[in-house]
């Protein structure tokens, strides 16, 4: 199996190296650059093909919510993981709505939770970390309440359906929600698709994205 080409890339040169450091160490995994401007970073990013790239979205004064979303979508589609902070969940969140697959947390990082992160978004799997997860479930329950108030729309997700959506909010892959919903994989699909459906998405992280986006998630 070819290793996961990865770009790591932020504006305070120590994080990135540290970054980069964990990666590098890492099986299966190739860091083929790193970059601490965002200019320089956009352009050799794109230019070596890397698979996933890693952005620090901390360490700058111009860092935040607009910048974030401004980034991720300068990568053009490319599989993107956002590192952040605890009390950085809106930042984590709008990367999700610009096209991020997974936001990892600087304030207790290990090795194996970077490692893991990387090689999951390369796979086209959704990555959150637990306090961002928390966030957005608190924000769907929201949701849950106030759809229930105002009555069933044919967009709306029935609770099987909310019950997926939930679960993907925390990151599980197909067969983790099988299990904890005790339903076989297919099912699952079939639900996920459902899903995609009614809120005009193909993927997973987008589903997230745009429930948050038709303010069916609130703060």
């Amino acid at each position: 199996m070819d290793s996961v080409k990865v770009f790591v890339m932020g504006r305070k040169a120590a994080c990135v190296e540290g970054l980069a450091a964990m990666l590098h160490a890492a099986e299966g995994v190739e860091v083929v650059g790193r970059a601490a401007e965002w200019d320089s970073g956009l352009t050799r990013s794109r230019a070596l093909a890397a698979d996933v790239v890693v952005v620090d979205m901390v360490h700058c004064p111009d860092c935040g919510p607009a910048m974030t979303a401004d980034v991720v979508r300068a990568l053009e589609g490319a599989r993107v993981v956002v590192a952040g902070v605890t009390g950085g969940d809106v930042t984590a969140i709008d990367a999700l709505e610009a096209g991020a697959l997974g936001f990892i947390n600087l304030d207790h990082l290990e090795p194996e939770a970077v490692t893991s992160a990387v090689k999951a978004v390369a796979s086209g799997e959704a990555v959150l970390d637990s306090s961002v997860s928390t966030a957005l479930l608190t924000r769907m329950r929201r949701l849950s309440m106030r759809a229930a108030a105002a009555g069933p729309t044919e967009s709306s997700p029935t609770i099987r359906e909310a019950e997926i959506l939930e679960l993907l909010a925390k990151g599980m892959s197909n067969a983790q929600m099988a299990r904890t919903l005790h339903v076989s994989e297919s099912t699952v699909k079939n639900h996920l698709h459902a899903i995609y459906s009614k809120l005009g998405v193909d993927s997973r992280a987008q589903a997230v994205s745009e429930a948050i986006r038709r303010g069916l998630v609130t703060l």
